[in-house]
């Protein structure tokens, strides 16, 4: 018959959890049970002293003679098997002091608890309220968050060997996994999934509810999980707030006019002929022949017709003048503020983005066409989005999770990919709530979570325009030995007087002595976006660009706009009249080879 093995035995780490100190210790338990010599000290309740220069054996005695003599032992040799025991656990747990365990301790149930109080999962009251800190991570699986559930419970269940008491009385047996509990380790489940999938299931498998407990029909329901979810996410349709500004329009040759009214037109009736009692009263005021001449003067002005809420026209009486005052108050009226979105330049790699922060969106968008330049990986999705108005949808390609960078500060971004967006990124609630970011726009100011505060949209002193010697910066290495491989980058800090512009120009610095023909420009000619007053180089050869300390990488400048008026002179420019010379009347007497040097064929 072969020999029993144990498990090969291995070390803890610094990261553990529950379960997996579970099946170390249980693993380390059984190993040391296949050894005889042990077998005593594994006993429930077995308990020792700490060794000091007192009590060198332990409080261990002698085996009298009612103890076999194959199996009769002397205190010492117990001290020598139980240190054996012990240091067998030290080597197997490098996270705690070996004296600790091998000197110190006084029963296997005491190391135990010093263990899982290094990692902070003692069985202790407090630690049961660390059940709140459970979530469902991003890539976790929701049987993973249940085992995890389940492994939390019956870790803080009372115990004999526990210190902890209910009510005031100590445990006579071991807690068991009630149905009950049961249950509401099931009910947690489907709520940290999602929050409205308890109240699914329950009008789902309500039928099933009538006879059966929660727990016993969770099988079911894992099966069934990703229908249920794809209909809790079709049900979450998520709204923009977020409209776009196409102009303002004028109503310079006339007034605005109501909507007309759906009732019957007014006959017209002189209120003065009528009340005199003429018979003729079929004409307005205005053109009452019995009218003074002033009050027909003031009278025969166009009317402006304004609306009202309830879809009626009032009419308002004005003179040319006055109605030249009142067109150009209409115009004013109009003309409501428009200001541009809080955008921040963050990176993606060696992208730049435009991330557009919208407190009013639900959500948050990428542009499909953005997510493919970049190479974000676009996920299936079955979520939904409309606009503002809740009617007019967006087509939603997938979801993506991503992490962008500005400076030292990292933003997590969940965003869902869509086809149509007027902008690059829509930053919405959500990754400002999580990024803990926020906006001022009196101040123009965006503040994230380290008080750091960005302006964008800022109205600055434009520098002048230097055409004939325009400043370019040049870039160096300030690290050590750098190597750039293939599609990787390099991220440099700018001048200070670069940092704050929009756009900058990024061109090759080769130098002098090298054909150039023959060698291909790196970085290539391009225009980019500082974020965070840094640029970010990528290597688009199919070489690996090693760099020494302060070499020489590439230049910079700054941009200027096709349409400013610097660039060009609204007069001109005329080149001075060259001074008139005169020119000599006679040739000049000039000597070729003087000194005689060319030979005598070629100086003839």
């Amino acid at each position: 018959m072969a020999a029993v093995r144990a498990p090969k035995q291995w070390c803890l780490t610094k990261q553990e959890s529950v379960t997996s100190y579970e099946n170390w210790r249980q693993n380390l338990v059984y190993t040391l049970s296949l050894d005889a010599n042990f077998a005593t000290f594994l006993i429930d309740g077995c308990t020792w002293g700490k060794k000091t220069r007192n009590t060198p054996l332990r409080g261990f005695e002698n085996d009298g003679d009612d103890v076999r003599a194959p199996q009769r032992r002397t205190a010492q040799q117990k001290v020598t098997q139980l240190e054996l025991l012990l240091g067998q656990i030290a080597n197997y747990c490098p996270v705690i002091a070996r004296n600790s365990i091998v000197k110190n301790s006084t029963s296997l149930n005491g190391i135990w608890q010093d263990i899982r109080a290094h990692f902070g999962f003692q069985s202790t009251g407090s630690h049961f309220i660390d059940i709140v800190d459970i979530t469902l991570g991003p890539q976790e699986r929701p049987e993973d968050l249940f085992q995890r559930l389940t492994a939390f419970i019956d870790d803080n269940l009372l115990t004999i060997e526990g210190q902890l008491t209910h009510h005031g009385q100590a445990p006579t047996e071991d807690e068991d996994m009630t149905p009950s509990l049961e249950n509401l380790v099931v009910l947690m489940w489907l709520q940290l999934i999602h929050k409205d999938l308890p109240r699914l299931v329950k009008q789902r498998y309500a039928t099933e509810l009538r006879s059966r407990t929660l727990a016993s029909i969770k099988p079911e329901i894992s099966q069934a999980l990703d229908s249920l979810l794809d209909e809790l996410k079709q049900a979450d349709e998520t709204r923009v707030l977020r409209a776009g500004y196409t102009g303002i329009r004028k109503y310079r040759s006339r007034p605005p006019t109501c909507k007309p009214s759906h009732d019957s037109p007014s006959p017209k009736i002189c209120p003065i002929c009528q009340q005199v009692g003429r018979k003729v009263v079929d004409h307005y005021l205005s053109m009452c022949p019995f009218l003074p001449e002033p009050d027909r003067k003031f009278l025969s002005g166009k009317t402006r017709n304004v609306a009202v809420p309830d879809d009626t026209c009032v009419s308002y009486d004005y003179d040319s003048d006055d109605l030249h005052d009142a067109v150009e108050d209409t115009v004013q009226t109009c003309r409501v503020q428009v200001h541009l979105s809080p955008y921040l330049l963050v990176y993606y790699g060696q992208h730049v983005i435009q991330l557009t922060l919208d407190s009013g969106a639900e959500t948050n968008m990428l542009r499909r066409s953005v997510a493919v330049k970049i190479g974000a990986p676009i996920q299936h999705s079955s979520q939904s989005a409309t606009q503002a108005d809740g009617l007019s949808s967006l087509h939603v390609s997938g979801e993506t999770h991503i992490e962008l960078s500005h400076g030292s500060q990292v933003f997590k971004l969940d965003a869902l990919v869509v086809d149509n967006l007027d902008v690059d990124l829509l930053a919405g609630v959500p990754f400002m709530s999580r990024n803990d970011i926020s906006i001022r726009p009196a101040k123009q100011q965006i503040i994230l979570r380290d008080d750091t505060i960005v302006t964008y949209n800022a109205v600055k002193s434009q520098r002048p325009f230097q055409r004939n010697s325009p400043q370019a910066h040049v870039l160096r290495a300030t690290r050590g030995t750098t190597s750039v491989w293939p599609g990787e980058f390099i991220d440099i800090e700018l001048p200070a007087t670069l940092k704050d512009d929009r756009f900058i120009a990024v061109e090759p610095h080769m130098p002098t002595d090298i054909n150039k023909s023959s060698v291909r420009p790196w970085p290539s000619p391009h225009i980019t976006s500082p974020v965070a007053g840094h640029v970010r180089i990528t290597n688009d050869t199919s070489e690996v660009k090693t760099l020494q300390r302060n070499d020489h990488i590439c230049r910079v400048r700054n941009t200027v706009a096709s349409h400013d008026p610097s660039m060009c002179s609204s007069t001109p420019t005329v080149c001075p009249p060259l001074p008139d010379v005169p020119l000599p009347t006679q040739p000049c007497s000039v000597s070729i080879d003087p000194d005689k040097l060319l030979p005598e064929h070629i100086r003839s």
